[in-house]
């Protein structure tokens, strides 16, 4: 639940991914704003996936019966784009990779399904075949720079990605996130905007 317009006066509404239900947006008394049945939603991860678009985006991924598709919805529940890029659940983290303000989505760290996709639901990043193990996966700024990092985990081993250079803006993109000490498998995940400068 929130506001995820550019507008501060806005009401806040309620966001679901329903299973079978779908997508749906409620308003604070309890009215259907909208339904979209995209098949068996899972997984809420709102966060700035489309700069050229007004507010934040919410992100959901199918699971049974039709795994996979994910889909993009904006701040007032419209569908902006669609695809299968990986044929399972995925975690749908959102990654402050560049910290320009655009985030990634996270669908695994799986060499040929995984990577990170952006606001039009394209692969734009992708692991290297190096043995990472890819049972799961976890986002934090473990460098403190406000990127994030990509923890990728198994049972034995964690590996951790990072950016390749250090950041060269004048600010940097700074969201803020759920708390790590609130992490589950069933969370919805929250990404709000937010700027600092750089020192130099």
């Amino acid at each position: 639940m929130g506001n995820f317009t550019d507008d501060p006066q806005a009401e806040p509404r309620y966001y679901a991914s329903c299973s079978d239900e779908g997508f749906v947006m409620i308003d604070r008394r309890g009215n259907l704003l909208k339904q979209v049945r995209i098949g068996h939603a899972q997984t809420a991860s709102v966060a700035k996936y489309r700069p050229d678009r007004p507010g934040l985006q919410y992100l959901t991924v199918n699971f049974w019966k039709n795994p996979g598709i994910v889909s993009l919805f904006d701040a007032d529940g419209n569908l902006l784009a669609q695809e299968e890029p990986i044929h399972s659940g995925s975690v749908l983290l959102p990654v402050n990779w560049r910290g320009d303000g655009q985030e990634f989505a996270l669908l695994s760290g799986n060499v040929r399904a995984g990577g990170m996709i952006d606001g039009h639901l394209r692969r734009v990043v992708v692991f290297p075949d190096d043995g990472h193990p890819d049972l799961t996966a976890y986002v934090a700024d473990l460098t403190g720079d406000a990127r994030d990092e990509v923890i990728l985990l198994d049972q034995e081993r964690v590996w951790i990605y990072t950016q390749d250079r250090p950041f060269t803006g004048e600010r940097i993109y700074t969201p803020r996130r759920n708390p790590h000490y609130n992490e589950s498998n069933y969370r919805a995940l929250v990404s709000l905007p937010g700027w600092k400068a750089v020192k130099r």
